[in-house]
């Protein structure tokens, strides 16, 4: 309800987040997230299906204006608006491989093992791509705060 949606939402929610819990319980590994962090993780990608549901058609270049808080605060928006330039910018370094799975795994929120299904690649090579897409951002901000 925080994030703007009302009680009758936010329980649909946290029901089809219990409902994940109790069906991926199997699944929970404790040495990659305490059991706080992986039903935080559920409910919030059940917030992100909700949302996508009721805006159809989500281009990935307007998720900030989705995620964003009704009023924020001026000095954060317009941090968050360089920011996202700035990351906008740095994206368009990148390879059209790595461009392609960081878009699907970040702006449509899809897991590794479904982009590998989609784009017919190995999981081992999805994932490589976004971790060396990452580090190639990494790298790219960390000489942008060496050079202020």
């Amino acid at each position: 309800m925080k994030g703007g949606a009302d009680a009758e939402s936010a329980q649909e929610v946290a029901q089809e987040a219990m409902i994940m819990v109790w069906r991926k319980a199997a699944s929970f590994d404790r040495t990659r997230a305490s059991a706080a962090t992986w039903i935080y993780t559920i409910a919030r990608n059940k917030r992100i299906d909700l949302l996508r549901r009721s805006r159809p058609g989500i281009e990935a270049e307007d998720w900030l204006t989705v995620y964003a808080t009704d009023e924020p605060d001026p000095d954060k928006s317009a941090s968050a608006g360089q920011t996202y330039m700035r990351m906008k910018e740095l994206m368009q370094g990148l390879s059209a491989d790595q461009l392609l799975v960081i878009r699907k795994a970040f702006f449509e929120d899809k897991t590794h093992t479904a982009i590998a299904d989609e784009l017919a690649l190995p999981l081992g090579t999805v994932k490589s791509r976004i971790r060396l897409a990452l580090g190639k951002l990494r790298e790219a901000l960390d000489r942008e705060e060496k050079e202020k």
